[in-house]
């Protein structure tokens, strides 16, 4: 039996809808798959503990005249995970993998609050001048930066699709918070001056926040954006900018993830309008190359990263700002409408990953 195979770990909630996939995670599995398919190689899916390092067959989905059939195959040599589950067994876990010569990339990193990150990236001169004020939350800080500036963004730490984002503004009477709960479409906001709002107490008990300053986004007609900006290892092993998506939130709106409201675009699309003083190519290539940096910059910090996903706010004289890293580069919801992806373009940030992971296979067949 061939060992053709590059296994992929996906959630535990994925894996359990499988042989019934359909709509955009399935337009997505298919991108991948045919990126194998041009390399001569297969795709299964598998659970995170299924590899181990002396089973010689593991169990998986494998895609066969169309469906995915449960088949056991020889246990795959190059693992692309899709999962961040932060327990210690899965740390234990990754490192017998890799000391029996499995190759794992985009491996659970165990230190992915945002704060971490932040202090990481904070520590090279020319990065920090593209880091917004933060701080993790307390009332010293927050005074300390409300004095500073008029517009602060309260986040989790450790959150996703920008839920339990809060944004405060100075107002004439004092302060006002914005926010949305589970379900809301639109902002719910509160006016204060000393006391903060019971919402915003609540939740920064229940979570750890981070106060960020909230830079001046440039705008789209008249509504903020910031781009997902996808960096991943290519096949010779080296970083790319393989897509660049633009995130606007929705009318009267700070919120730009597609969770949140938010709608997406190319940035070829709305550069005409959003920078219309800077070159195209000009704003492409700020953006690429300083992504290209932080991302080799933070490889130096978490082992076997290959597939990113920055979080990036650009003003409107094109100064690129870091909001934060995302440890899988797509943006399902936002990339895709009704099981077709929205721009061709963005093929490549589904299909790198399958370039590199075919690299891998290369390097050890030498």
């Amino acid at each position: 039996m061939n060992n053709n195979y590059i296994g992929i770990i996906i959630p535990k909630s994925t894996y359990e809808r499988m042989p019934e996939l359909s709509g955009n995670v399935l337009s997505m599995f298919s991108i991948w798959e045919e990126a194998a398919r041009n390399h001569g190689l297969n795709i299964c899916y598998i659970r995170f503990f299924e590899i181990q390092p002396d089973k010689k067959l593991v169990t998986g989905y494998v895609k066969e005249n169309s469906v995915y059939k449960l088949k056991q195959i020889p246990s795959p040599k190059v693992i692309y995970s899709r999962v961040l589950d932060q327990l210690p067994a899965y740390r234990e876990h990754v490192k017998s993998l890799i000391q029996n010569e499995i190759s794992i990339f985009n491996v659970p990193n165990f230190d992915v609050e945002k704060f971490t990150v932040h202090k990481i990236l904070n520590q090279d001169s020319y990065i920090r001048k593209h880091l917004p004020q933060t701080e993790l939350f307390s009332i010293e800080d927050l005074n300390k930066l409300a004095s500073k500036f008029n517009r602060l963004i309260l986040k989790k730490s450790y959150g996703e699709f920008g839920e339990g984002t809060m944004k405060l503004e100075r107002t004439p009477k004092g302060w006002e918070l914005s926010y949305k709960t589970k379900g809301d479409k639109e902002l719910k906001k509160i006016p204060f001056q000393k006391t903060l709002p019971s919402i915003l107490q609540k939740r920064i008990k229940q979570h750890t926040y981070l106060i960020q300053e909230l830079i001046p986004l440039a705008t789209y007609s008249g509504r903020p954006f910031d781009m997902r900006v996808a960096v991943q290892r290519n096949s010779k092993g080296e970083f790319q900018v393989s897509g660049i998506m633009c995130k606007v939130a929705q009318d009267n709106d700070f919120l730009t993830n597609g969770a949140q409201g938010g709608t997406t675009y190319s940035l070829q699309s709305i550069a005409h309008t959003t920078h219309p003083h800077i070159p195209y190519q000009t704003l492409v290539n700020t953006i690429k190359d300083f992504s290209l940096y932080v991302a080799n910059y933070l490889s130096k910090h978490f082992p076997h990263l290959a597939d990113l996903g920055f979080d990036l706010g650009v003003t409107k004289n094109g100064t690129p700002y870091f909001i934060e890293c995302n440890f899988i580069s797509d943006y399902v919801s936002g990339l895709f409408e009704d099981g077709k992806i929205i721009n061709e373009e963005w093929e490549a940030v589904f299909s790198t990953p399958i370039d590199y992971a075919n690299f891998l296979l290369t390097k050890k067949r030498v």
